[in-house]
């Protein structure tokens, strides 16, 4: 071995539950950011069910059978269209991704700045090649994953980020997506979302 070789960096592996949590954030973020292709929807399709070992968890394991059954359902076509429908549309889409559309924002206390300040302390940034503002709900998502998994930040931490921004602007998104009648795949996506996000918030709260 050369004497000038890299040395070996540890990473610590995640409890099964934490590497549970920053799947679950990792899939929230891929799916929100873009429809899934055919690939990501006969991974869901095929997956394995959601065991709830305790009551409260239940609805996360439901919610998990239903956007199984529903990507069964759908093709990378229809995902597409629905995708396109939903949050892109022409004019104003009829569902906004981004968490500034439902944070109360202010003069002086801008939630786009403040996340942009939180990704600079994490040494992460926007991509050039990304032209979506960060306070898309994905990008939220994804720094969730980052704290997590890759920083393994500590629960304060993770739980600041999360009711600043994630859980005031993800709910009323989830909420929103229900109430569109063209949502098919989506509605269990958001119904999973919500299941999750909901046990994330009980447990911050303990």
């Amino acid at each position: 071995m050369s004497s000038d070789a890299a040395p070996l960096r540890f990473v610590p592996t995640l409890p099964p539950e934490e590497a549970a949590r920053a799947h679950f954030y990792g899939l929230l973020a891929r799916l929100f950011y873009a429809p899934p292709d055919a690939a990501l929807l006969a991974a869901l399709a095929a997956a394995d069910e959601i065991v709830a070992e305790q009551e409260s968890a239940q609805p996360l394991g439901l919610a998990w059978r239903d956007l199984m059954r529903a990507a069964a359902a759908t093709d990378a076509e229809a995902a597409t269209e629905e995708y396109e429908t939903l949050f892109i549309g022409t004019g104003k889409a009829q569902v906004s991704l981004y968490a500034g559309a439902y944070l109360i924002k202010t003069a002086v206390d801008s939630p786009l700045v403040e996340i942009r300040d939180i990704l600079a302390a994490h040494g992460l940034a926007r991509r050039s090649s990304v032209h979506e503002p960060e306070d898309h709900i994905a990008a939220l998502c994804e720094l969730m994953r980052h704290l997590v998994a890759e920083q393994q930040a500590s629960l304060t931490e993770q739980s600041s980020f999360f009711m600043r921004f994630l859980w005031p602007s993800a709910i009323p998104l989830c909420d929103a997506i229900g109430r569109a009648e063209q949502a098919q795949l989506y509605k269990p996506i958001a119904m999973f979302a919500r299941s999750f996000l909901d046990l994330e918030h009980d447990a911050f709260k303990m």
